[in-house]
């Protein structure tokens, strides 16, 4: 099969994986912005929660961090499959959510402090 046909269905699928995505997202939005809507309508409290923010932080940087070494260790077992050390390139698609993990969980450390802070000047 011509390796440009390749290319070009995967550039495609790609094109129309992030549409669909940003699509999905748009929507998801403005569903959660009627919803918000919809409880201010109501009474209901929407106050701003730091402690379930932070809560939130540092889940979402153990996931990037467990998807990090995911990526890794699949592109080990790749490499080591294949017998080709070229195939470890790959390892640097691994470090960027490692490092937004490690950023994320840098960022709940920083605000638990801060948090402390505000306790304690109170």
């Amino acid at each position: 099969m011509n390796p440009n046909i390749i290319l070009a269905t995967l550039i495609g699928v790609a094109i129309w994986l992030v549409t669909m995505a940003l699509v999905g997202t748009y929507f998801f939005r403005r569903l959660q912005q009627q919803e918000r809507l919809a409880a201010i309508a109501r009474g209901a409290d929407l106050a701003y929660d730091p402690i379930e923010t932070l809560n939130r932080t540092r889940r979402s940087g153990i996931v990037c961090i467990a998807l990090g070494i995911g990526l890794s260790m699949g592109d080990v077992i790749v490499a080591f499959v294949a017998r080709d050390g070229q195939a470890l390139v790959g390892q640097a698609v691994a470090v960027v959510p490692f490092a937004v993990g490690i950023g994320l969980l840098i960022d709940h450390r920083i605000g638990r402090r801060e948090q402390g802070r505000q306790g304690a000047g109170r």
